[in-house]
């Protein structure tokens, strides 16, 4: 079975079970500060995953673009791959496990014909944050699975999520397939034989970790009888970037404006409540009954503190987690130890995935995903560029691999609009390349990228259609331009390296020899590789413990990893769109930049890419050249008209084809389903969009561009606030 026929069945059988298909979206993620790609097929659904209404139904499926960065120094092994295409079916507040195992079970043994004897399965087996996952094993079992081949295994193994340190997660039962053709499988099943290939997996989706809203008392906690804040406390609280009620029997209003007005530069989630009027106090359990109402919360959601060990005690009889304030030390630590919970999802979703690159091979028999039809046409071009065999050395084969690996992810992302830069998704592309570069010195390859590239688009003609081809869904595709941009890189690489050359070469002659350090230098500054500068000291007759070298050498390099892993934490990770209030008025402001854009620097503006956070928002568009003061002037003053004027912010569900008709901007490297959202701004801004936005311009405050640069070529960065 190949790559064609199993995304053709998979999608065809979730179809007829009354699932919509949906496009796979762009790998570059829209308004999501977290993530520098597309990492799951979950994450471009986050809005609907946590309850916004998916214009296409409850019930989705898809083969969605994937890439992922993190284990990229693994690649070369028969497994990893940096871009990969995951099936998947989606239930948004739908069916549950029932459904979802069953038919799973039907698509794994009635489509793809596997027998019931090859098969296993793993559910959770339980902790303090969920329970043991009993109804899936006997659904398993009503199925035909032995209890011998059902495993209990805890959450490193059987928890999805969440993707991000907040999100949709829960529980997940995975399916294991008997891969050896000529060994009987096992009556028990045993989770460290490696003769069980995972090849699909359910994720229960029945809670959210979140932040709690974090209820505090007043009076003698966050401010003294004088009404003198405790600045400390205050400002541990307000960096944690929570929700947050301030607690109090009396001077409610009094306590408000102490809270607002201490820090009027930050926008801070700070609430008040108390039932002064009514007489009721936190003694009281009609205190916190009231309190919950009001704000939709259940005793899970929150946490609280307290001067007044009788108000705590009142709390927990409501299962409130409480704390007896004592000092500023003792509630840092309560707070930081229980701000993140699992919480009860409002929408419970089911997400099952299956991996096309890892199902073909086992589905074909293969140990090594690089002999199905997903890799093969690119080995066979690296072969005949090399004249060299794919699997007659080890080495060699694993280079073969890693530069096959890497010049389909770069073909991709090319495709997605990333240009090779020195930052973020540029970076990754950079390197991406450079990496296929070195690699293929190694089987005495030159000028050999674009060749290697055009292998991609034989196994991909829904992606990359044929000039003159149309295919649904597909509005890039661009194969001669993407040829070109590999080209262009590689070409620079390879001048880079020549420098290289020289610097080493006078290193050799300045200093007769070459340090770890040395090596490193060379390694960060021109990609060269520990066993190019080995070689070339090796020709120049420096002697080298070899062995102590390279140890050194790695050290140095795990050195630079760290301090990367750190500076770029969260980034190279999956993550869930930020969908908070500031956040939101930041998306909405971001559609009125780009249609100001558009009428300062001409229709032929698109956007091409965005970056959302609480603090700023960021908006790459084409444009050949640098902004005048006077235009960005005229920009930030258009965005700030439309805001004074109050424009309201409403959306309609509608075809795509009628919304592009109808003027509706497009994200123009996403592909869209047939039904779509068109939100709009007053009369100045349509544009196609999941939201969420603000109602009202009004909300906004004051626009305001910060910085307006290059990160590309033809493509131009503006940063802004709203103050």
């Amino acid at each position: 079975m190949d790559r064609k026929e199993l995304i053709k069945k998979y999608l065809e059988f979730f179809k007829s079970k009354g699932h919509k298909i949906i496009p796979s979206a762009s790998l570059v993620p829209e308004n999501d500060p977290t993530v520098l790609f597309t990492t799951a097929g979950m994450h471009p659904l986050v809005p609907y995953l946590l309850g916004e209404k998916h214009p296409l139904g409850k019930r989705l499926v898809n083969v969605q673009k994937c890439v992922r960065t993190g284990d990229i120094d693994e690649v070369g092994d028969s497994t990893h791959h940096t871009f990969f295409e995951m099936l998947g079916n989606w239930s948004l507040g739908d069916y549950w496990k029932k459904e979802a195992i069953q038919w799973s079970f039907e698509f794994l043994t009635k489509v793809l014909k596997i027998p019931t004897e090859k098969l296993a399965v793993t559910v959770f087996i339980g902790d303090e944050n969920a329970p043991r996952d009993d109804e899936s094993a006997k659904l398993w079992i009503s199925l035909g699975i032995p209890k011998e081949r059902i495993a209990y295994l805890g959450k490193e193994d059987n928890w999805w999520g969440p993707a991000g340190k907040t999100g949709p997660c829960g529980s997940d039962t995975e399916m294991f397939y008997w891969k050896p053709e000529k060994i009987k499988p096992p009556k028990i099943y045993n989770p460290q034989d490696k003769n069980w290939v995972e090849i699909g997996n359910d994720v229960f989706m029945q809670y959210v970790k979140d932040k709690r809203v974090i209820l505090v008392d007043g009076m003698y906690c966050l401010y003294d009888e004088n009404f003198k804040l405790k600045i400390e406390l205050l400002d541990i609280i307000n960096n944690l970037n929570s929700h947050y009620v301030l607690v109090v029997n009396k001077f409610r209003e009094k306590g408000r404006e102490l809270v607002k007005n201490y820090d009027q530069t930050k926008d801070t989630n700070w609430e008040t409540f108390s039932l002064e009027e009514k007489g009721i106090k936190k003694d009281n359990p009609e205190y916190f009954k009231n309190l919950l109402k009001k704000f939709n919360l259940i005793p899970e959601e929150v946490i609280y503190f307290d001067h007044d060990k009788n108000n705590v005690e009142t709390a927990k009889k409501l299962g409130i987690l409480s704390k007896h304030y004592t000092d500023i030390k003792t509630i840092k630590k309560f707070i930081e130890d229980n701000l993140l919970a699992f919480l009860p999802a409002k929408q419970k979703n089911v997400d099952t995935g299956m991996g096309v690159e890892r199902s073909v091979a086992v589905l074909n028999g293969f140990d090594d995903n690089y002999l199905t039809d997903l890799w093969i046409p690119i080995i066979k071009e690296i072969e005949r560029l090399s004249k060299k065999k794919y699997g007659e050395n080890k080495e060699q084969t694993k280079v073969m691999r890693i530069i096959a690996d890497h010049i389909k992810a770069a073909v991709f992302l090319f495709d997605a609009g990333v240009s090779p830069g020195h930052k973020e998704r540029g970076y990754v592309l950079k390197r991406l390349i450079r990496r296929t570069i070195v690699y293929g010195k190694k089987l005495g390859l030159r000028n050999f990228t674009s060749k290697v590239a055009q292998s991609v688009f034989e196994i991909y003609p829904d992606y990359f259609p044929k000039k003159g081809e149309k295919i649904r869904f597909v509005n890039r595709g661009n194969r001669q331009f993407i040829l070109n941009e590999i080209d262009r890189e590689e070409a620079e690489f390879n001048y880079t390296i020549e420098k290289g050359l020289k610097v080493l070469r006078n290193m050799i002659a300045h200093n007769k020899t070459i340090s770890p350090t040395d090596a490193f230098l060379l390694f960060q500054s021109y990609g060269f590789p520990v066993e190019l500068t080995q070689e070339i000291a090796k020709d120049e007759g420096l002697k080298i413990d070899v062995i102590k070298f390279v140890r050194d050498f790695e050290q140095e390099l795990k050195k630079h990893q760290q301090l990367s892993r750190t500076a770029s934490k969260g980034k190279f990770m999956a993550g869930l769109a930020d969908t908070s209030e500031q956040s939101t008025k930041y998306h909405t402001a971001t559609h009125l930049l780009h249609a100001s854009l558009k009428k300062i620097l001409g229709n032929e503006v698109q956007q091409m890419g965005s970056n959302i956070t609480q603090e700023r928002l960021r908006f790459d568009f084409n444009f050949q050249r640098k902004l005048t003061e006077n235009e960005i002037k005229k920009v930030e003053s258009i965005v700030n008209e439309q805001i004074k004027k109050c424009l309201p912010v409403s959306y309609k569900e509608m075809p795509y084809e009628k919304a592009v008709k109808e003027g509706a901007l497009s994200y123009f490297k996403e592909r869209y389903p047939e039904i779509v959202k068109v939100y709009s701004v007053g009369n100045f801004s349509k544009e196609i969009c999941t939201g969420p936005h603000v109602k009202n311009t009004k909300e906004l405050g004051r626009f305001k561009i910060i910085k307006e640069e290059s990160v590309a070529q033809g493509v131009r960065r503006i940063k802004a606030v709203l103050e």
